[in-house]
């Protein structure tokens, strides 16, 4: 079962939010796990659905004004979190990206790791480099029990918001590097999406079974994008 993850961002307002719960409704999602991760303000919109945070804090509790803990997501049924993604890694260091890995899983939140190089490492020909540091700090001093899953989402930095995916050749190449760094991590309990402006034009080119899914941005706004993509990829 192939998942998706709907990273709403920054995008809607309570009312445009609830709009888009009608129209999620009326969408067939069996046969996919479902992932919603709206604004902190609209979790309660979107009840009934599966609940990701965008983002959270490492720390249970303090004066860290402005942040949410991943303590407090877990008391509130979150069941996931993004974290280190491109909008955030502005901000927050390797070092962080950890410590936020660790925080969601000592409180059963399953952590949606985004990595990805910026076009510069792209061009330098240094995606493997990129990837293989921010996935060993990422994980670094965490053995998974039993119960616990990661996620890892490979976002080019450079794709985001582009309009324009990589190839699934390109897709499939990192994507088999990204499980290779994982082994020799001792990490097997983990799912690998690819995001980076998947759209209803694309996702059928795209589509492979070297990933487990997709982590959608603009297109998880609109209606006919994701019910698209859904009936694509079941």
């Amino acid at each position: 079962m192939k998942t998706i993850i709907c990273n709403q961002k920054m995008y809607l307002t309570k009312d445009e939010a609830k709009v888009l719960k009608k129209e999620y409704d009326e969408i067939d999602f069996n046969g996919v796990e479902f992932v919603v991760c709206p604004s902190y303000v609209n979790f309660n919109v979107f009840d009934g659905y599966t609940l990701g945070a965008q983002n959270c804090f490492y720390e249970d509790r303090g004066a860290y004004t402005g942040e949410v803990s991943a303590y407090d997501l877990s008391l509130r049924n979150i069941k996931y979190s993004i974290i280190g993604h491109s909008e955030r890694r502005k901000y927050d260091t390797d070092e962080i990206v950890n410590l936020k890995v660790k925080a969601c899983l000592k409180h059963t939140i399953t952590p949606i790791i985004c990595i990805g190089e910026t076009r510069l490492e792209n061009e330098m020909m240094k995606t493997s480099e990129v990837l293989k540091r921010q996935i060993t700090k990422a994980l670094k001093d965490i053995t998974l029990d039993k119960l616990d899953e990661i996620i890892i989402a490979y976002e080019p930095v450079h794709k985001i918001g582009s309009g324009s995916s990589l190839t699934r050749e390109e897709i499939e190449d990192t994507a088999s590097y990204i499980r290779k760094v994982l082994e020799e991590l001792k990490i097997d309990n983990y799912k690998l999406l690819y995001g980076g402006s998947v759209n209803k034009e694309n996702i059928e080119e795209i589509s492979t079974d070297m990933i487990d899914g997709y982590l959608l941005g603009g297109a998880s706004v609109k209606k006919e994008e994701l019910k698209n993509i859904v009936k694509c990829i079941k």
